[in-house]
């Protein structure tokens, strides 16, 4: 729900959770509980589902690993989440108003 507050504090509570089938049964028991609607995508299904095509394009952005110190200990990759989250959020538009960021949108 850390995201969800996240979004919230910002003013861009989404409405609906568009949500893996395979989504656990916590996190739709915490969505429930926030009365927070959600609806499951079917399986095979990853048009439909945006998370897939964000999730693919985040793995694709952190390749910025790839460019890191040949010594740099791969054991600590997640110190580059940030600065790729703030990056991808900087370069892609918001979709409710296209003409910011997703940065600007949220913050």
């Amino acid at each position: 729900m850390k995201i969800n507050n996240k979004l919230k504090s910002s003013g861009a509570q989404p409405n609906l959770y568009i949500m893996d089938n395979e989504a656990s049964a916590d996190i739709k028991y915490a969505l429930t509980k926030e009365n927070i609607t959600y609806q499951l995508v079917p399986p095979h299904n990853h048009r439909r589902n945006a998370a897939e095509r964000a999730i693919r394009t985040f793995k694709n952005h952190l390749a910025i690993l790839a460019g890191a110190d040949t010594n740099y200990p791969i054991s600590e990759w997640d110190r580059f989440v940030p600065q790729a989250e703030l990056t991808l959020n900087l370069l892609r538009n918001a979709r409710v108003n296209s003409n910011l960021s997703a940065h600007a949108y949220l913050f």
